[in-house]
């Protein structure tokens, strides 16, 4: 086949040509035309960080957003002509959002994936007709739904743009699917401001009146400002701030009744006196002195045989004097380092409260020490610290006939968060100076937790064991089982149902209690919980050899500023070792209480006690309290 000559080619080619650049500027120019018959649209500048994606190609910032709600809520037209960013990109700045030029072609920059914008020319080249695309990732391009005069906003798919009727305002569908992890649309009140409404969150703003301590030297508690520099007596990183408080409360009530022990007709008071001397952030002396009354012996006027008599009482004495400190921050103030571990410490006359009180509860000589904040994978412990303490001397316990001096204790307390609950254990020897035959064993456990998101349950156990003598002179023996519940109402802050039980056998102790502390039962209710000034009556408190428990509501103001608890309690015996329980007990109490100012408070109580085969026990009290 004979070639065809190159010239021939050349001719007979240009006419396709020609063609082919005829159709091109046809198209073109129709775009053009349509381009610039569309409505120009309103830049919003976008920026990243308050960004919200709707489905998978749209992103508007809270303002459109809050747009959207309103327009759907109002069927009003919304986001018209809005410029959104492209597809899976957000404008940095306002200078960096999406901008359309007269020609209809979309010019600036915007970051790709893993790209950032700088001044000069780095980021994906935005050059694409018309104002209703951009530029998504890679070469993705996707129509941006408006709400003009001609288009409704699509509800998920490019597909499902319509066109709008003449008739007929433009809307948005209401199908717009919001990512879980994205911001709420804020509300219709949002769109409209209000200079009044936000000028009164300042305006309302009031100093909340507090109670400043009896006296305040040095730094102030809780004081406003700018903390000064301390002093550097002990190095750089533990520096030294003095301050001095006293603070405390002062107490008064008026009786009138019968307790355990004969009538109790009586106008008492007492005052607790509070004495800090703080040196570093971390280490402080403390002490603590009840000048008005001596364990339960409170200074007041008596009614006794319709005969008033003035019980005076006057105790200097310290019932607290102690140190506590950190040995990691100080270690690490005297090596001008941080501190290396936290190992908190006291010694002195300390008071150790363990269990609410329940193992507990006395001011003795000795000291004690911690490792918190600790953890276990091996036990599946979340956190868990304990204390170590030795009692020396000044240890209070019926176990030993009332001698503050006879006995000594050596043991620790574990506090541990596992198991979806709360754990407190503990062990303790407490031995008899004068006679090893009296020595025991005492040990502790309780488990915390909320049951079927409605109960609130605490059982705690106390064993007593190891007494090398008869069974009927033992003063420490047997054990005591405590069940303490409260239900979760639908107003758990101020409706609090509870129902609180006990079961003891033998004898069974505390480790320490100070007689002004109460029973061993104190926690089961309000019956069987003393004043502390006026000895109003109670239900027996030891539980040797008892069984009962209490039920009762405690009933909070909406506002938590008042308290009311009404109680019903029972109590039987099921051996013979204690003579305060003859047969069954009941008991009916209340206490009401409310502050009349942000630092005095008026209590009321009222009790009374059918005792079985012995007397009963009554009593109406009201109380004055000032905290300082």
């Amino acid at each position: 086949m004979n070639a065809i000559p190159t010239s021939l080619q050349s001719t007979r080619l240009r006419p396709v040509v020609a063609v082919g650049a005829a159709l091109t500027f046809v198209i073109l120019a129709a775009v053009t035309t349509e381009a610039q018959d569309r409505p120009r649209p309103t830049r919003l500048p976008l920026v990243e960080s308050d960004a919200l994606q709707l489905g998978s190609f749209q992103t508007l910032d809270r303002h459109q957003a809050s747009t959207l709600a309103f327009a759907e809520a109002t069927g009003m037209p919304s986001l018209a002509g809005t410029s959104l960013a492209s597809p899976g990109y957000s404008a940095r700045q306002p200078s960096q959002a999406n901008r359309s030029d007269p020609t209809g072609y979309q010019t600036g920059y915007q970051a790709a994936p893993g790209q950032r914008i700088n001044a000069r020319s780095q980021g994906n080249r935005l050059d694409q007709p018309g104002p209703g695309y951009q530029t998504g990732p890679a070469d993705q391009t996707a129509p941006l739904y408006q709400t003009g005069p001609e288009y409704q906003v699509a509800s998920k798919r490019p597909s499902e743009a319509k066109k709008a009727q003449p008739d007929q305002p433009a809307s948005y569908s209401p199908n717009i699917n919001i990512d879980d992890f994205s911001a709420t649309p804020m509300p219709q009140a949002s769109m409209y401001h209000d200079p009044i409404a936000a000028q009164f969150i300042y305006d309302d703003k009031h100093a909340v009146p507090t109670q400043r301590p009896l006296i305040e030297l040095g730094r102030m508690f809780y004081a406003d400002g700018i903390t000064p520099r301390g002093l550097d007596w002990f190095g750089p990183m533990n520096m030294v701030r003095p301050q001095f408080y006293v603070y405390g409360d002062f107490r008064s009530g008026i009786i009138a009744g019968r307790n355990a022990a004969g009538r109790t007709d009586n106008w008492s008071s007492r005052l607790n006196l509070d004495m800090d001397l703080r040196v570093t952030d971390t280490e402080r002396f403390h002490g603590f002195i009840g000048p008005l009354n001596k364990a339960t012996n409170v200074n007041g006027v008596q009614l006794v045989d319709d005969e008033l008599d003035f019980n005076s009482v006057f105790n200097p004495n310290l019932v607290t004097a102690f140190f506590e400190g950190d040995l990691g921050a100080m270690w690490g103030g005297f090596h001008n380092k941080s501190s290396p571990a936290e190992i908190p410490f006291t010694i002195g006359l300390v008071p150790l409260l363990f269990q609410n009180g329940i193992w507990m509860e006395d001011a003795v000589t000795g000291a004690a020490f911690a490792l918190p904040a600790r953890h276990s994978r091996l036990l599946n412990w979340s956190n868990y610290e304990t204390t170590f303490f030795a009692v020396v001397d000044q240890l209070n316990s019926n176990a030993f006939a009332g001698d503050n001096h006879a006995a000594q204790a050596f043991g620790n307390a574990w506090f541990i968060e596992a198991y979806g609950g709360y754990i407190e254990a503990g062990y303790a020897y407490v031995r008899d100076r004068n006679n090893s035959e009296k020595s025991y064993h005492n040990v502790t456990a309780s488990f915390t937790r909320r049951y079927f998101d409605r109960i609130s349950n605490s059982t705690r156990v106390i064993l007593n064991t190891g007494q090398d003598l008869d069974e009927d002179d033992r003063t420490a023996d047997g054990g005591l089982l405590l069940w303490e519940n409260s239900w979760i109402t639908a107003a758990p802050l101020t409706v609090v149902p509870y129902v609180n039980a006990f079961y003891g056998w033998g004898r069974p102790q505390s480790v320490a209690r100070a007689a002004a502390s109460g029973g061993i039962l104190r926690n089961t209710g309000i019956n069987f919980d003393t004043d502390g000034v006026n000895g109003l009556a109670t239900l027996d408190t030891n539980g040797f050899d008892t069984a009962g428990g209490s039920i009762g509501v405690d009933l909070i103001g909406n506002d938590l500023s008042r308290q009311l608890i009404l109680e019903a309690s029972y109590q039987t015996e099921h051996g013979d070792s204690n003579p305060f329980v003859n047969g069954d007990q009941f008991g009916l109490g209340g206490r009401y209480q409310f502050p009349i100012s942000n630092s005095q408070i008026l209590r009321f109580d009222v009790m009374h006690g059918w005792r079985g085969n012995l007397d009963d026990v009554y009593g109406t009290r009201m109380e004055y309290r000032w905290k300082f």
